[in-house]
């Protein structure tokens, strides 16, 4: 999955690709820093382990792009 693939978010798009998709993990590359999402409760939050935390609005927009 090496499609670079948009989301807009406050005013702004930002620019991804998707790494590995499964139906409770999302694996994204993001100008160049990666971004794990786990699901929890019918919600996607960052994962602990990401260097960089992403703002649950963004998240949303990232996986609305996906789909």
């Amino acid at each position: 999955m090496s499609t670079r693939l948009e989301a807009h978010y406050d005013d702004r798009v930002y620019y991804f690709t998707v790494v590995e998709k499964s139906p409770q993990k999302i694996v994204i590359e993001m100008y160049k820093a990666p971004y794990i999402f786990l699901q929890q409760d019918g919600v996607w939050r960052n994962d602990v382990a990401n260097q960089l935390q992403m703002v649950d609005g963004l998240i949303a927009a990232v996986v609305k792009a996906i789909d």
